[in-house]
């Protein structure tokens, strides 16, 4: 898969992404169904963080997100233990487009390169950056996946 290639599949799911994120209002956003972990708002930051994460620690890039992003939408996380107020549907939306030009922009010509560290899971060992940025695609989609299943289940509770 060429550089190219990588980069328009960035561009194409995170479009899927914020149009499902722009579609969400906020008061739904912090519901949490019987049978999820999370909400909307905490996949949402979650897919943000994750991402900065992997462009730092794989690509020697620095976070581009503050810390308190990571406290609330890191692994292991959760909506009812955050004690400050989370950010608004707006901002994530808008850091999610950010992230996607950074991405571009940083990643693009880099993503031939051997990352600082391999990236495993499951055994599988993905040495390039290009390779990781790939994953995290996977990652985002499964994460995505899960706010549009939140959604019905909340639309679904209402009828």
């Amino acid at each position: 898969m060429t550089n190219d290639m990588v980069l328009r599949q960035v561009e194409v799911v995170r479009a899927i992404t914020l149009q499902k994120v722009e579609s969400i209002t906020e008061d739904v956003a912090d519901i949490m169904p019987k049978g999820f972990n999370n909400t909307i708002r905490w996949n949402v930051g979650h897919i943000l963080i994750v991402q900065d994460q992997l462009a730092s620690n794989f690509a020697g890039l620095p976070q581009q997100l503050s810390p308190e992003f990571v406290a609330l939408f890191g692994n292991r996380t959760r909506p009812s233990e955050w004690q400050v107020e989370p950010p608004t549907l707006q901002t994530l939306s808008y850091e999610l487009k950010k992230q996607t030009a950074y991405i571009k922009e940083s990643l693009g010509n880099r993503l031939q390169e051997k990352a600082i560290k391999p990236f495993v899971r499951l055994g599988f060992k993905m040495e390039t950056i290009g390779e990781i940025l790939a994953f995290s695609l996977h990652h985002e989609g499964m994460h995505t996946g899960v706010i549009y299943a939140i959604q019905r289940a909340i639309e679904g509770s209402n009828n």
